[in-house]
């Protein structure tokens, strides 16, 4: 066993535990997760239909399974860093397997609902691998790693794409989503209890229970006005109230944790410039999802004979964009091993992010092709996965191995925020440029695509920066050394 060198943040971790078993296995967690949760977008219209439930009750199931991973990924992560990233992970399949299986044979709503809260526990799945492999592997492994397990997700959101529409083929039949879920489950539990190896670094002290609280509450006040302000109008007392409540609870655990022995997560490790940049970044690849993928493929399924526009593809025809939604996800990784050989990662997150801004060109400029959309598709998907995957490893870099859990758990939940603000600023302008009856245009399609590519652009600028800083920053070390 071979002891790798002190790294930035000044701890010791790339211990070579973790061999190829185990890369095979991380990225495995990674493809459940997306596959499960995006599985499910497609087959809300028909879940709604069987339980004679309207569109606002069937948003619930993915809105209720978003809150819970937001407080899982608050408290799991932390746990993770004191007891072990292995065991919480296992405590989080557990729960996702739980889940499943009350779906399976839910019967009302409620249960319904009960399910995805529980499967909500799978959002770890986004950070905790990672660490492990951040923990556990050389470096060099570890951030070929960290890039499979992005290109797993790439994969496993293609996976879902095509799982629900081929699932949405029979209507009654929409359980089986479920039973295909306990099936990954198992066998992802049963692979990581057999071939992953846990990191020896554990966090000092305890959970900080007083700073989970705020800051699960915090999230889920923030989480939930964003979600459901479209339905239940922005100026709502009750969209008004869970934002403004969310936003004190968030500046409550900012004081809490400046004053905690053992916060969540050490302030000063957020103020750093290799994490604060990639945390704002990751914000704004994620505003940009909700327009590369939902509305992409809301346009796909507008009919043209009645709408002037769109391509008039069924549910299952929609399962197309899987595919080059898969392979540019595989692709992107196998780019950026070519990428860390020959410039920085701040350097190959502003290229991440450059693909994501130039799909959204092609969005809005060849919207009238599906076979340029299609293939913008995984133009963003690659980009995705590099600009992703370059974050996470900068951030796991700056910080502590022992804090490597949380800090990664932090940039998800970033992700999560800037979906659900992208999602409602996009939903804002396909309302706000829409038609007879709040039909959608294409106009407001072209507008959210261009809005989408702005997002992009400032975080190709604020990529640049950090590159720029982590040039000279080398350049000093290199003339002082």
């Amino acid at each position: 066993m071979t002891e790798a060198a002190v790294d930035p943040a000044g701890d010791t971790r790339g211990t070579a535990v973790n061999g190829r078993a185990a890369v095979v296995t991380l990225t495995y967690l990674g493809f459940t997760l997306q596959l499960l949760q995006v599985g499910i977008v497609p087959l809300l219209p028909t879940i709604g239909k069987q339980l004679h439930l309207g569109v606002a009750d069937t948003s619930w199931l993915v809105t209720s399974s978003l809150l819970a991973g937001a407080v899982a990924l608050a408290v799991i992560s932390r746990l993770a860093d004191l007891y072990g990233k292995k065991p919480m992970i296992m405590v989080s399949l557990a729960l996702v397997l739980a889940g499943c299986l009350i779906d399976c044979f839910a019967t009302s709503f409620p249960l319904l609902i009960l399910g995805r809260v529980l499967m909500g526990a799978q959002f770890p799945m986004l950070a905790l691998p990672e660490a492990i492999a951040s923990d556990t592997m050389p470096k060099k492994r570890a951030q070929l790693t960290i890039g499979a397990i992005h290109a797993g997700n790439g994969v496993g959101i293609g996976g879902g794409i095509l799982l629900g529409a081929l699932v949405g083929i029979h209507p009654t039949a929409w359980r089986s989503f479920f039973v295909i879920g306990i099936i990954t489950v198992v066998i992802g539990m049963a692979a990581t209890g057999w071939l992953v190896r846990d990191s020896r670094h554990r966090a000092a002290g305890r959970l900080d229970l007083t700073g989970a609280v705020l800051l699960a509450l915090s999230l889920v006040g923030i989480l939930l006005g964003l979600s459901k302000g479209p339905t239940w109008g922005w100026g709502s007392p009750r969209v008004v109230a869970l934002l403004v409540a969310g936003v004190v609870l968030l500046l409550l655990w900012l004081v809490s944790a400046g004053r905690a022995k053992n916060p969540l997560i050490r302030l000063s490790d957020i103020l750093k410039p290799h994490v604060r940049v990639p945390y704002l970044m990751t914000f704004l690849i994620a505003f940009g999802v909700y327009g590369s993928l939902s509305a992409v493929t809301r346009l796909a399924q507008t009919q043209p004979a009645v709408a002037g526009f769109g391509y008039g593809f069924t549910i299952l025809q929609t399962a197309w964009f899987a595919v080059p939604q898969t392979i540019g996800a595989i692709v992107g990784i196998m780019l950026l091993q070519r990428l860390t050989r020959r410039g920085s990662m701040a350097v190959s997150a502003c290229v991440g992010v450059g693909l994501n801004a130039l799909s959204f060109v092609a969005f809005a400029v060849l919207a009238g092709a599906p076979i340029a959309v299609l293939t913008a598709q995984g133009v963003y998907s690659m980009g995705t996965a590099i600009a992703l995957a370059t974050t996470q490893i900068l951030i796991v870099g700056a910080v502590p191995a022992s804090e490597s859990g949380v800090a990664l758990g932090i940039s998800i939940v970033a992700y999560a925020v800037g979906n659900s603000f992208g999602s409602d600023i996009v939903g804002l302008l396909l309302s706000a440029f829409g038609g007879a009856g709040g039909a959608p245009t294409e106009t407001g399609f072209l507008v959210s695509f261009w809005v989408c590519c702005g997002a992009s652009l400032l975080a190709l600028a604020i990529g640049g920066s950090l590159a720029v800083r982590s040039r000279i920053s080398g350049a000093a070390a290199h003339a002082a050394g």
